[in-house]
């Protein structure tokens, strides 16, 4: 009682030091006399835990509650304004580290209380997506993780991601709440819709479970159908990103049957773990399946960069006849796709003539189509044949002419050749280049 009378007598410095010591415990509360004020809610002993101190910010609560006592401010305006200014600035100085912070969240969310969201507004803790992301990835509750997902959404400053609710769906998915996970799924905008491969990874444990497979796109049929395509078209990508080819193929045939018909890029997965497989006789059924959509260059780049990858040049070629067959045209990307891999494997005759190609049919290369060309031409034909292919196709692109500078500087420098990257230099202050 000697701390509280202090109070009043003693100047900012002195409540400070009262501050700092007043510690109740559980048997400290029992044992109070009766001069101690007893003006605290009858929540405020839920604060107390036996053999820990409670968070600085309940202490500063609490400690409001006792002073605010006509007993203890009946001194001067002044002390109890520098009174009510510091508890004021401990509670809005407090810092919470990140693990800290998600700890105490975590504590208050295993409890369930029906004052759960009161509680965590107490802690004072400022919500970010990195701290949601910590809690979210200790909760196993649905109920605790839709509670706290709902609670940081009414938070000043703190701004949902996609990730945030992400682990919010798979929390739910995993425990198989298809109604409430519906919802949550239903609240992301269909003008931009940011579902991602990781917001149906729960899925994917039951891949080779029909039933559950069922449910889930049973669950994914109740979406408004903008939404629904997109979740289809992920919901199939994280399959195919695990290689649970059936299972995705079960999807595809489920999306055909209803409203919303497979897009050109529902294909792209599956196509991309067969190229991934090599198993390019599966790759051509998928084209023949998705005939009827409009041509998709990406399909045709990941299939192409894996035949090219592979250094299957052979099968490449037949795979760009049977593009072009097809009325497709060979894009910058297709081009630079190819001239990469030519030079990659020694090819530069190749690679300069696939670039002559590409430059009579009107299309513009990337530049590091360019850096491709330049770095080989220097490995077969050294520094003359690299620098000579530059100046040919310099004086048109300033910013062009800089990243080709540069990117000889960058391997004649790694072959040590100093005076040229000097010389190089030289040319470039003299055009006034970057």
């Amino acid at each position: 009682m000697q701390a509280l009378a202090c109070v009043r007598r003693a100047g900012l410095a002195s409540i400070r030091r009262a501050f700092s010591t007043i510690q109740l415990f559980p048997e400290q509360w029992i044992s109070a006399s009766a001069e101690c004020p007893q003006n605290l809610d009858s929540t405020a002993p839920k604060t107390f835990q036996i053999g820990k101190s409670v968070p600085c910010s309940q202490e500063l609560i609490l400690g409001l509650k006792f002073y605010s006592t006509e007993a203890a401010l009946s001194g001067d305006k002044e002390e109890k304004d520098a009174l009510l200014e510091f508890l004021d600035e401990g509670l809005e100085n407090k810092r919470w580290e990140p693990v800290d912070a998600a700890r105490e969240i975590c504590q208050v969310l295993e409890k369930g209380d029906e004052d759960m969201e009161a509680t965590l507004t107490q802690l004072g803790i400022q919500v970010t997506p990195h701290l949601a992301h910590m809690v979210l990835d200790k909760i196993s509750s649905p109920s605790s993780a839709l509670r706290f997902s709902e609670w940081a959404k009414l938070q000043a400053g703190f701004e949902d991601d996609t990730t945030t609710s992400d682990k919010l769906v798979n929390i739910l998915g995993r425990s198989k709440d298809f109604e409430t996970l519906q919802r949550v799924l239903s609240e992301r905008s269909p003008t931009t819709c940011n579902y991602s491969t990781r917001t149906f990874s729960f899925a994917t444990a039951w891949h080779d479970d029909p039933d559950m497979l069922k449910e889930v796109m049973e669950m994914l049929e109740q979406l408004e159908l903008s939404l629904r395509i997109f979740a289809y078209e992920m919901f199939i990508a994280a399959l195919c990103e695990e290689n649970y080819i059936n299972a995705a193929l079960v999807a595809l045939g489920k999306m055909a049957n209803t409203d919303c018909a497979p897009r050109m890029q529902t294909y792209r997965p599956l196509i991309q773990v067969y190229c991934q497989n090599n198993q390019m006789d599966k790759v051509h059924e998928v084209f023949e399946m998705m005939k009827d959509c409009p041509q998709d260059s990406v399909c045709y780049h990941i299939v192409l960069s894996s035949l090219c990858n592979r250094k299957e040049f052979p099968r490449a070629a037949k795979f760009v006849r049977r593009m072009t067959n097809t009325g497709y045209k060979l894009d910058a990307i297709a081009y630079n796709i190819l001239i990469r891999a030519a030079c990659n494997s020694g090819r530069i005759e190749s690679a300069l003539k696939l670039f002559d190609r590409l430059k009579e049919e009107g299309i513009t290369p990337y530049y590091y189509t360019y850096t491709h060309i330049l770095g080989s031409l220097f490995q077969i034909k050294g520094f003359d044949g690299a620098h000579s292919f530059l100046i040919q196709h310099s004086g048109k692109d300033r910013k062009l002419d800089s990243s080709n500078y540069r990117c000889l500087i960058r391997v004649c420098s790694k072959s040590g050749q100093e005076q040229e990257v000097r010389n190089l230099m030289m040319e470039m202050n003299a055009k006034g280049l970057d």
